[in-house]
């Protein structure tokens, strides 16, 4: 009998090790989510005008620029005289015709930049900012990708209709943001920054959770003289402002990984530097609320989220929507309602840009006004080219264009087909 209890024991002992080892760590899942993402940036197509524009653009007038890829552009500028909605038989047929140009001028381009790489050519700081001195000393391609990923992660957060593929182009340029032994060590902690964010926005919470520990980490081990004083501040106000933005950022991904505990923690953290420094706005309002709330400090939270009401740069619904989460604070005590879900971040990320002055402002004072111009404009132009592309029909085109586009898709497929059978090993 004996013998059969230790038996019973090792099956035991053994079933318990192996459901353990199906559990996977961390670290495993943040390892599976950086594959996605590398996965998502190998089949996007909206990268393919985008590093096609870098790469025009950077390439300009050097006997090595792709044919291809300039090929592209050209077909893209020819969008440009496309009207809005073309009202006769031969205009849709004109834009069909062009539509079809740039999809075997697209394929071929996607080739070519398998192979091809902007980092190839001069920097695009050279280009626009011909004999001005660089940013930085240090300034080098690594640099400029962690500068353009910083701007358009801002458009990213802003821009959330989906119109603009902003967040596949952050991805991009965060993956080619590589520091150089050279770098200063804030914009190395910095670029860690943007990645966790730009994971964390994008659903990919491990992979954040890891660089957004080690923004936080290596801020903390920066002594104060590292960091610039900004705006008659001091070295230590500006390591203080520095990791009240790490602590929410944390906050902000463990929430969506479910760890609100530890979230918790984040956010009384980064409201306390906040205090410290004298901050108040929409954020620590909220902030505050949530954190007094989950402390059992009910009428404290409601009186925080009075603050949140008188907003100015609430809108009217959002406005009696919090004055109303308020109230229920105050007669039952047990919930946030509001902010217990995921349009709240949106809100409060809303009104703190408008704060700022707007996302047209935050980029131009980020880029200066003609980089900021340039760089929202090409965005903008590539969403019209994919909405008139995806908008052709044989409802809307005559029968001529209709059957152009059928034929010219078709043997744009079948090249498809026929290129990947041949890169395809037996």
């Amino acid at each position: 009998m004996n013998g059969l209890h230790h038996r019973a024991a090792a099956l035991l002992l053994v079933g318990l090790t192996a459901c353990g080892g199906c559990q996977k760590t961390d670290a495993e899942r943040a390892a599976k989510e950086r594959a996605e993402i590398d996965e998502r940036l190998r089949d996007s197509v909206a990268l393919v005008p985008y590093r096609a524009l870098k790469l025009t653009v950077r390439a300009d007038g050097d006997p090595k620029a792709p044919e291809e890829v300039a090929l592209l552009w050209k077909a893209l500028a020819e969008t440009r005289a496309l009207p809005d909605k073309p009202l006769t038989d031969e205009a849709t047929r004109a834009a069909a015709r062009t539509y079809l140009d740039l999809g075997v001028a697209f394929y071929k381009a996607r080739k070519t930049l398998q192979t091809r790489d902007e980092d190839e050519f001069p920097l695009l700081w050279n280009r626009w900012a011909s004999g001005e001195a660089l940013p930085l000393p240090s300034y080098d391609a690594g640099q400029e990708h962690a500068f353009l990923a910083a701007a358009l992660l801002v458009l990213d957060t802003a821009e959330k209709s989906d119109r603009i593929p902003a967040t596949e182009l952050v991805f991009y340029e965060l993956s080619r943001a590589t520091p150089a032994p050279g770098w200063p060590t804030p914009l190395r902690a910095a670029v860690q920054a943007s990645r966790g964010t730009a994971f964390c926005q994008a659903g990919y919470h491990y992979a954040a959770e890891e660089e957004l520990t080690g923004f936080l980490t290596e801020t903390e081990r920066l002594p104060p003289e590292a960091f610039p004083a900004l705006q008659q501040g001091t070295p230590a106000q500006s390591r203080e402002a520095v990791l009240a933005a790490g602590h929410f950022l944390r906050a902000w991904n463990r929430m969506g990984l479910k760890r609100e505990r530890a979230a918790e923690d984040d956010i009384e953290q980064g409201l306390r530097s906040l205090q410290t420094l004298g901050v108040e706005n929409e954020l620590t309002w909220w902030g505050w609320a949530f954190i007094h709330t989950r402390r059992g400090r009910y009428e404290e939270a409601a009186a925080s989220l009075d603050k949140l009401a008188a907003s100015p740069y609430l809108e009217e619904t959002e406005r009696r929507e919090v004055h109303d989460s308020a109230q229920a604070l105050r007669k039952h005590g047990d919930s946030l309602p509001l902010f217990q879900q995921t349009r709240a971040t949106l809100l409060l990320g809303r009104t703190l840009l408008a704060r700022a002055g707007g996302l047209e402002h935050v980029l131009t004072v980020l880029l200066g006004p003609q980089r900021a111009k340039q760089l929202y404009a090409p965005l903008v132009w590539m969403d019209r080219v994919r909405q008139r592309t995806a908008n052709l029909s044989p409802e809307q085109v005559a029968q001529g264009a209709g059957e152009t586009l059928d034929r010219g898709w078709k043997a744009l497929q079948q090249r498809l087909n026929d290129s990947t059978a041949r890169d395809t090993p037996p």
